[in-house]
């Protein structure tokens, strides 16, 4: 692949590419069948477990215990 040395040239042509790749690509989903992206969505994968484990409470409680004993003192 040869570089244009002028940059607005590399720019337009940097562009075509762009908006030939966009093209190939809708026409790839227009053509695509309903279980094919089925069969993608299935296989995609998570690489790694969650950050972290949500806890199974909000401590919404524990929250509204601690604004009770504000009010209380007050």
């Amino acid at each position: 692949m040869d570089m244009p040395r002028d940059k607005e040239a590399w720019r337009a042509a940097y562009k075509a590419r762009t908006e030939a790749l966009e093209r190939v690509r809708a026409q790839e989903l227009a053509n695509m069948t309903d279980e094919r992206a089925l069969q993608i969505l299935r296989s995609l994968v998570c690489a790694e477990p969650p950050f972290r484990e949500r806890p199974g409470w909000s401590g919404l409680v524990e929250q509204q215990a601690l604004f009770s004993r504000g009010r209380k003192r007050q």
